[in-house]
């Protein structure tokens, strides 16, 4: 997929509707979208090519300098809430996308993981992420349907 057909906003979007509806009939399925409703919300506000190749999934320490050099390199980027994901939403940190591998009812069982939170967690940081691209007039029209 191109970088001209991608689009962040929509994505993180409909990520976290989906796993909103998923938790109740299915607790993997919602875990493991949020957790991308996360990843594609903090995307959108980051959309310079390089960036998001580099972030990829990866919400440690690592992924936090990442961030702050784009900054460094775009001010811009520093008016969107994009720093510090896992002391925002620290359930984030348990999360990673090798978990949809599991066998089905992982999710619910296993110890450190909060389908709820995660869900929870990832709906404040898509609503916020969406509220500051539009404040700022970087939401795109198309990303809305």
């Amino acid at each position: 997929m191109s970088a001209a057909e991608q689009d962040f906003a929509s994505a993180a979007m409909r990520h976290i509707r989906d796993a909103e509806a998923l938790l109740q009939s299915s607790r993997d399925q919602a875990w493991h979208l949020a957790g991308f409703a996360h990843e594609c919300a903090r995307k959108a506000c980051i959309e310079d090519g390089w960036v998001p190749k580099v972030l990829g999934h990866d919400f440690s320490n690592a992924s936090d300098r990442v961030v702050d050099f784009a900054i460094a390199l775009d001010a811009r980027v520093g008016r969107f809430p994009v720093r510090a994901w896992t002391s925002r939403a620290p359930i984030v940190a348990v999360w990673h996308p090798n978990h949809r591998y599991e066998r089905t009812g992982t999710a619910a069982h296993k110890a450190g993981r909060d389908v709820d939170e995660l869900v929870s967690q990832g709906r404040e940081a898509v609503d916020e992420c969406i509220l500051a691209l539009f404040l700022n007039g970087a939401l795109k029209e198309e990303s809305l349907r």
